[in-house]
This record gives structure tokens, C-alpha cells and sequence, in this order.
């Protein structure tokens, strides 16, 4: 990243902090000191009981030392009584989602801010150290995974499903906990993510299923043919899985597959696919760019069918005013089968977050904010788990995480980590600039007749 972009990443952020302190009232208050009797109660992690910890075991990322009040140029808001727990960012701002890095990095430090503002977690505070941009290459995510690794008690991101996968086995050397920027069916698994990957809202499958229900129920065209773009990982090839058993289901023909392998796109294959074997709608797992390349290229060639994206292949860049693409996408053959609800969500969640970013002169409302925000609460979760379980060490955060509720005011259906259970719930959309994020909310929480009818407890999709 050149150094104006990171200074314009700085001022977006450094904005969005000084207004969460203005609205949380300048500052960390002073708790009341209240004296509790409580029942002696055995305590395990897997179970964490509600007696406060007098004594918390920590290792690495944990210090008691408080926060600093700065990391880079990003206040943490951090009470400097308290320790402080650190969180790690692995992210994308050059690669093909370098879309998303800048506001799912607001999501995750605006939601730390105002935590730290109302109270941090018990004795200590959390602070996000400086993002590293690993570009989408699994090799460069591996090698800035690397570098933070003792510094750090669990990741408050890591972008990517097939780079998430890559690093996995150094995670589970670590006892890493990490959010991830991916919604691959397996992260409800422990046989798949071993228990270190925070899930949250829907999935690639589960969006893939009721993205072709939703159409054939709701759409006035007749879908009798479909096609599917994907890209070659668990990524594209699980939403793939979903469309593809939906189809078996609801008796439509998959008359053809276009899978490339990351960062192979070939847009006149791909373009070519649509103009020369048209299907009444088809469904793309790909991202940003290749999607604006891709349906402006149909277009030029009088071919604009019913389009069902998933949530990776859409931006709210695509319906500015000036965007090149925004009447194209604002037609009405645009959908979206979300994993979660947008910026503008109807939620106590999503009214909260908003509240605090208002005002903040940032223009985007990106979902991807939402994301960032939204998952942090599940982090939080397991974090207050293990201290009330007296291990804030990574081993400790990871047996925590392992069956503990969490909950997101709404934004996400609540749940319990290490269920082994996914939540098959979409958000359908469509785009539209103007409203927040891009897109409208057609239906908030929709599960079709092949997901209401699919034993979710079978392991993923793909």
C-alpha cells in the first residue's frame, strides 16, 4: 500500500475513534467497586461459570501493562489501569479484495474503541496492532502470520478462505483463535476449522441453496437452466454446492460451469460462456472486479440474465453515482444471497453501530464494516469466557471458544461456538445506491424449502 493511501486509511479511522469518544462521553468511567458473594462453583473452561477471576493465567499477547494509548496512528480508547489483551489483523488492500480491507479494518478497530469506552473486558482492554496487507497470496498470509504470532492472543481477522485454510495448521500449533473474512460451510466444523475459526451469520452453501429457492419462488422468469462461475477453492466451490444441490432438488438444469483457479479470470471465457449457451440465470462466486468485468462484457453483448452473486462478488462501488456499472447492476437482474443483513439492517445491532459511526465523515457503508464490527462480539464472547474461566492463555481462549453462546444484538442469529451446526439463514438483496451499502433488503431472514430439507450436521459442502 503507497503511503497516501495509509494516510487516507489513518484520517477514516482516526475520525471514526475521536467520534466514538465524543459519544461515549470523552472517556472510560469509573466502575462503582461493588462487593459480590457468590456460590463456590467448580469452574471449567468448556462451561465457564459467572464468578469473576482473581487470578487470570496469560501467555502470549496478554500483558498487564495497559494498552498503549496509540498503535500506529489508531487511539485504542484503552483505560491505562487495565492490562491489555492484543488482536492481530491478516488482510487484503492491494490484492482482489482489496475492496474490503479498509472497512472491515473500520468494523474491527470501531468496534474495539467503543468497547474499551464502555468498560473493556473485567481487568483488561483490547488493542488491535497494525494491520499487515498479505494481498490475497497464501504464501505472503503464511509469512505475516509469521511475524506476528508471539505478539498476539488471537486474530481479529484473518481475509480469506483459501488463505485461512493455508495457514490453518500454524494456527492449531498456536491455539490461534481468528475471525475470519470468509463464510465456508466448514468453519462450523471442528474436524475442519479444529475448533479455531469464529463462524458467524450464514454461509457460502447456505447462500448458494436459497439464492436459487428465493429465485424460483420470488422472481417472475421462468428458471429452467442455470449457469455457475466460481472460483476453484472453498470459496466459489462451496457456493457452488449449494446452488448445485438446490437444482437437483427443484428439478433445474446446471448447464455449465466456469471454475478458475485465484487470480486466473478469463473474462472472455467466461463472457463467452453467457453469449454462446445463455441460461435463464446463473450464480457467481468471484470477486469484485472479475464480477464488474464480467457482466459489463455480457452486457456489451445483449446478454444481461438473471444474476445471483455472492456476497464476496458484489461492491457498493458498482452503484455510486458515476460508476460505469450502477444502471447495469441497478436493472433489476441483480441479487445478492447474503450471509448477513447490510449497513442498513434493521437490527438493535446494526441501529447500535450506526449510532456510533454517525457522522464520522466515512462515505462507506460497506457490508464489509458490518463484518468487521459484528464478528468482534464473537471474539469478545470467547475472550470474557476464558478470563472468567481464569485462562486468558491462547490455549485457554481456544477451549473457551469451544462451547460458548454468542450473540451480535440481532445482526447475526445467535448460537453457540463448537455446535457443529451451521445457521442456513441468507439475507436477500439487490443493489442500490441509494441506500446504505448499495443494496436493498428484499427479505431478512430466508432459509428455502432444499436448506429447510438438508442435514446441516453432515460436515461442509464442499
Amino acid at each position: 500500500m503507497n503511503s497516501i493511501s495509509l494516510r487516507k486509511r489513518s484520517l477514516i479511522i482516526l475520525s471514526i475513534l475521536a467520534l466514538i469518544m465524543v459519544m461515549c462521553g470523552g472517556g472510560a468511567t469509573e466502575e462503582e467497586a461493588t462487593e459480590e458473594v457468590v456460590e463456590e462453583v467448580v469452574e471449567t473452561l468448556d462451561s465457564p461459570a459467572v464468578t469473576t477471576a482473581k487470578s487470570v493465567n496469560t501467555d502470549f499477547g496478554v500483558t498487564e501493562e495497559p494498552c498503549p494509548e496509540v498503535i500506529g496512528e489508531f487511539p485504542t480508547n484503552a483505560d491505562q489501569a487495565k492490562g491489555c489483551i492484543y488482536l492481530g489483523i491478516l488482510s487484503d488492500y492491494t490484492g482482489p479484495y482489496g475492496a474490503a480491507g479498509l472497512p472491515v479494518e473500520v468494523g474491527i478497530r470501531s468496534y474495539w474503541a467503543w468497547k474499551n469506552l464502555t468498560g473493556c473486558l473485567g481487568d483488561y482492554c483490547v488493542a488491535v496492532r497494525e494491520a499487515a496487507d498479505t494481498g490475497y497470496n497464501p504464501q505472503k498470509h503464511l509469512e505475516e502470520y509469521n511475524a506476528m504470532r508471539n505478539d498476539v492472543a488471537a486474530l481479529a481477522l484473518s481475509l480469506g478462505t483459501p488463505l485461512t485454510l493455508f495457514i490453518l495448521d500454524e494456527l492449531d500449533k498456536d491455539n490461534m483463535l481468528a475471525a475470519p473474512l470468509s463464510w465456508y460451510s466448514g468453519w462450523s466444523f471442528d474436524a475442519v476449522d479444529k475448533g479455531l475459526i469464529i463462524e458467524y451469520g450464514s454461509t457460502y452453501c447456505a447462500d448458494g441453496m436459497n439464492g436459487l429457492d428465493w429465485s424460483l419462488d420470488n422472481l417472475p422468469v421462468d428458471i429452467k437452466t442455470i449457469g455457475i462461475v466460481a472460483q476453484q477453492d472453498d470459496y466459489g466451490l462451496d457456493y457452488a454446492a449449494g446452488v448445485k444441490t438446490a437444482a437437483a432438488a427443484r428439478g433445474v438444469e446446471v448447464a455449465w460451469e466456469y471454475l478458475y483457479a485465484p487470480g486466473q479470470f478469463d473474462v472472455t471465457q467466461a463472457v463467452g460462456l453467457l453469449v454462446t449457451k445463455p441460461v435463464d440465470a446463473y450464480f457467481p462466486a468471484i470477486d469484485p472486479g472479475s464480477m464488474a468485468q464480467l457482466a459489463g462484457g455480457a452486457a456489451q453483448n445483449g446478454v444481461v440474465p438473471i444474476t445471483m452473486m455472492a456476497t464476496p462478488s458484489f461492491s457498493g462501488q458498482f452503484v455510486v453515482e458515476g460508476s460505469p456499472v450502477k444502471d447495469l447492476f441497478e436493472s433489476g437482474a441483480f441479487y445478492i444471497s447474503s450471509v448477513f443483513a447490510p449497513y442498513g439492517g434493521e437490527t438493535p445491532g446494526h441501529e447500535n453501530m450506526r449510532n456510533i459511526l454517525a457522522g464520522a465523515g466515512v462515505e462507506s457503508t460497506s457490508v464489509y464494516i458490518v463484518a468487521g464490527w459484528a464478528s468482534q462480539q464473537h471474539i469478545s464472547s470467547a475472550l470474557e469466557a476464558s478470563i472468567k474461566g481464569t485462562d486468558l492463555t491462547r490455549a485457554g481462549i481456544r477451549r473457551a471458544a469451544a462451547n460458548v453462546p454468542v450473540s451480535s444484538d440481532g445482526m447475526f442469529p445467535s448460537k453457540t461456538l463448537g455446535a457443529n451446526v451451521q445457521t442456513p439463514v441468507s439475507v436477500m438483496t439487490t443493489p442500490n445506491g441509494a441506500l446504505p451499502g448499495g443494496t436493498a433488503i428484499l427479505n431478512s431472514g430466508y432459509t428455502g424449502p432444499t436448506g429447510e430439507g438438508y442435514d446441516w450436521s453432515g460436515g461442509p459442502c464442499s
